[in-house]
């Protein structure tokens, strides 16, 4: 909360005001604390105004004249012997607002209000406190000017420059209490008054009709205190010596109450409001003894005036605002009555001490218990939403509800990681749609067999044929299908390829090889895929091979599979190989480079060298229902391709260099489109060929290179408490900053810059292997920082900057 007060001095609307000091307060908005810190000095000058004098004075004449046969909240109006004309008084109202804003704009003054445009922001909730021992400045219609109009969240206030720090202001009671003084009020309707503070919900009133000065007195002396004094009645102004009507037979001053007052103020009054007509003098005297606030009318009121503002002042002060802007609120308001009532919107006023903390109705009623805190602070807390918005996160996360956005985000990030050198380890053989075109569609066994006794010329240390083959083709000729299960047994780097999930005949295990190939040469080729349904929000996965079909609208393969337990198969098959094809040739290569160990461990993981690969939990990073039947980990893909390629034709050809093949690992496949061997990855559409090479690549690489596996934050078995608490800091982060930061300019400046941040601290950490749960991090922070600054809007009305 800002303070800014101008302190005007001796100066005049005749004379000009020589020296104007304004000065910048920073105090904290806390409900019982009146820290502030001077943050800015400046002075300035404000003209002579005696046109402005002249019209301000017509004013009172037009408006005394227009309400003297009124009821009003005075007892007597001198009568001014001037005739009350509408568009005279509407024409001098305008003319008016016009001269005082061409007053405040003259250069003398402009350099403090372009300061104070400078210190304030449009949402700001600021106090401009004027301070000027001058009547006629007091009188002026203040919030008229356009600066006031332009910040909805500001506030001009008056005060003397008599005034010294309150202590902090006590708020002990569980209910509002407040002392309702009904003075002398022949032919008011003060019943309305009481009726607008009745309405008041956990309320304690304390309603005095007629009292004598001395029940007043007793009240005001009360141990327990009170948080508002409220006066309705005849009150008056007499040479700046405010009076008011107790009774019919007794009027008073604020000096004959100041030992009553100044107890009730050191127990706690707050707030005094005199709904009474012409109370610049009452306001004066209560300033001197250093009450809060004090709400008062400048001229005389009208009955039906006093009763709307009252009504208006409590219905805003309770559903939230902070008092001052209650009061503007208010104030606003009654220009609807001004067709009934002209002037009616210029008539209250606040005056307070610079040092007194914003109030708010809530503030009134601080403990219920307190032994117990209350309910409503606990949920006031930005913590504790940020820690339900949170939990409601993980829980959408923890159902699956939130899986399709986190696979898109990590698919997001997958693709904008820095690019990496190819693997020299892997060199791939395509077979293109040209060379489908020149040999035909299944290559034949024939042209299968030159091409692997072409490449083992090379000495590979391992050669992977991804090209289903159980049975020979053509089929009438069985000579070249019997000479590549010869191969497989004379080459034991040779591996082929079934599928224990496709129904089609050909992707079975070769029958012509003996079991223990079928266990050592042949690894199963079938990937596993998220499935995202057009009938389902959430993802679920699958394990299919290249020529599966999945009624969906996108698979795509982010996992690799190790080894699998071929008796969980879905269909009955004879490509009972517990291994995949990356996972075989991996392991040959290992072997053959004497990586130790190569074996399983007692918590049945395996383990390549000083590697573990740990197998994917049920629940991991966006996965919240992975199978568990399958020893599978996520796949790192590389950015760029993972092996240098040779066609069919340059193979024959011998137009490649054989230092490529020597001592590799090749694998050998389909690039045509016609093989229907294509699936969806994080960086688009890639062959079943090229998804080997990654996976293979992603195994050697991380035993030989210490490349990273990707994993997710710490967890304990399926419970992802790493992910839960990041999320929940973010969330608490997030709502705090939304309670603590005031200016909604600089709150939008830090929720965007920290948006970034968490992307790009995603970005990184996933570079090195590590997924963060960036969506449901997002939608935690954001939801707590908006539930948040929604709800202190709607709860102290504050504005986003405030």
């Amino acid at each position: 909360m800002r303070k800014i007060v101008l302190n005007l001095g001796n100066g005049t609307l005749s004379n000009g005001c020589q020296t104007v000091i304004g000065e910048v307060f920073e105090s904290l908005s806390g409900s019982n604390r009146t820290t502030a810190t001077s943050s800015s000095r400046f002075t300035g000058q404000l003209p002579a105004a005696p046109q402005l004098a002249a019209m301000q004075q017509q004013w009172l004449q037009l408006y005394h004249a227009r309400h003297q046969d009124q009821l009003l909240r005075i007892r007597l109006l001198q009568q001014q012997g001037i005739c009350y004309s509408a568009p005279q008084f509407r024409a001098l109202c305008n003319d008016i607002k016009i001269q005082l804003n061409q007053w405040l704009d003259s250069p003398e003054f402009r350099s403090i209000d372009q300061i104070l445009r400078r210190e304030l922001a449009r949402t700001d909730s600021a106090q401009i406190i004027l301070e000027t021992t001058n009547t006629q400045l007091r009188k002026l219609p203040w919030h008229l000017w356009r600066m006031l109009e332009q910040y909805p969240y500001v506030e001009l206030s008056f005060g003397t420059d008599n005034w010294h720090s309150l202590p902090p202001l006590s708020f002990t009671s569980a209910q509002s209490r407040i002392l309702v003084t009904l003075g002398h009020g022949n032919g008011l309707n003060l019943a309305a008054d009481c009726q607008a503070l009745s309405d008041l919900s956990n309320t304690q009133l304390k309603i005095l009709e007629s009292p004598s000065l001395n029940q007043l007195h007793e009240q005001l002396w009360q141990p327990e205190g009170w948080d508002i004094f409220f006066f309705a009645g005849h009150s008056q102004t007499n040479e700046r010596i405010g009076i008011i009507d107790l009774n019919d037979q007794e009027q008073l001053t604020i000096e004959q109450l100041k030992y009553a007052l100044g107890k009730a103020i050191e127990q706690g009054l707050k707030i005094a409001i005199f709904n009474s007509c012409d109370g610049l003098g009452l306001a004066q005297q209560l300033s001197d003894l250093q009450i809060p606030y004090v709400v008062v009318m400048r001229e005389p009121v009208p009955d039906s005036v006093a009763q709307q503002f009252v009504h208006y002042l409590l219905a805003a002060f309770a559903d939230g605002a902070p008092f001052h802007l209650a009061v503007r609120e208010a104030r606003q308001r009654l220009a609807g009555l001004e067709n009934d009532s002209p002037g009616a919107s210029w008539l209250p006023i606040v005056w307070q001490n610079p040092t007194a903390p914003a109030i708010y109705w809530q503030d009134l009623q601080q403990v219920e218990n307190i032994a117990n805190p209350s309910k409503h602070q606990r949920w006031r807390s930005p913590c504790f939403k940020s820690l339900l918005l949170g939990g409601g996160v993980l829980l959408l996360r923890a159902l699956g509800a939130l899986e399709p956005l986190e696979l898109a985000a990590y698919d997001r990030l997958m693709r904008q990681r820095p690019t990496e050198p190819i693997d020299p380890r892997i060199v791939t053989v395509e077979i293109s749609e040209q060379a489908t075109s020149d040999y035909g569609y299944p290559l034949p066994d024939e042209v299968l067999t030159d091409l692997i006794e072409k490449v083992n010329q090379a000495e590979p240390l391992a050669i992977g044929l991804d090209i289903h083959r159980a049975r020979p083709h053509p089929v009438s000729q069985e000579t070249g299908h019997a000479k590549l299960l010869r191969q497989v047994e004379e080459n034991p780097n040779l591996f082929l390829v079934c599928s224990y999930s496709s129904r089609d005949k050909n992707a079975q295990a070769p029958r012509g090889l003996p079991e223990q190939l079928r266990q050592e040469q042949v690894g199963f080729s079938d990937l596993p895929v998220d499935v995202a349904s057009r009938r389902m929000s959430a993802v679920r996965s699958e394990f299919v091979s290249p020529s599966g079909d999945v009624d969906s609208d996108r698979t795509v393969v982010r996992r690799q599979l190790l080894s699998y337990d071929p008796t969980f198969s879905p269909t009955s098959s004879t490509c009972t190989t517990p291994y995949s094809f990356s996972f075989q040739l991996a392991y040959q290569y290992l072997y053959e480079k004497g990586i130790t160990p190569l074996a399983v461990t007692e918590n049945e993981r395996w383990q390549f060298g000083s590697v573990v690969f740990e197998p994917l939990p049920q629940r991991l990073g966006g996965y919240q229902n992975l199978e568990r039947s399958s020893s599978q980990i996520l796949l790192n893909y590389r950015v760029n391709r993972p092996a240098h390629s040779i066609t069919l034709e340059d193979l024959f050809a011998d137009n490649f260099d054989p230092q490529m093949v020597r001592n590799r690992i090749v694998l050998i496949g389909y690039s045509a489109p016609i093989s229907r061997d294509y699936f969806e990855t994080p960086y688009g559409q890639m062959s079943g060929l090229w998804v080997h090479a990654h996976m293979v690549s992603q195994l050697v690489s991380t035993v030989l290179d210490n490349r990273p596996l990707i994993q997710g934050l710490p967890q304990w078995r399926n419970f992802q408490w790493g992910d839960i608490l990041w999320i929940l800091v973010w969330s608490c982060a997030s709502g705090y900053a939304a309670s603590a930061i005031k200016r909604t300019s600089l709150w939008l400046i830090v929720m965007i810059t920290s948006a970034f941040l968490l992307y790009w601290v995603c970005w990184l950490l996933l570079i090195y292997g590590v997924w963060l749960p960036l969506m449901p991090t997002m939608l935690g922070a954001t939801g707590s920082a908006t539930a948040v600054r929604l709800s202190s809007r709607r709860y102290a009305r504050k504005a986003p900057g405030v």
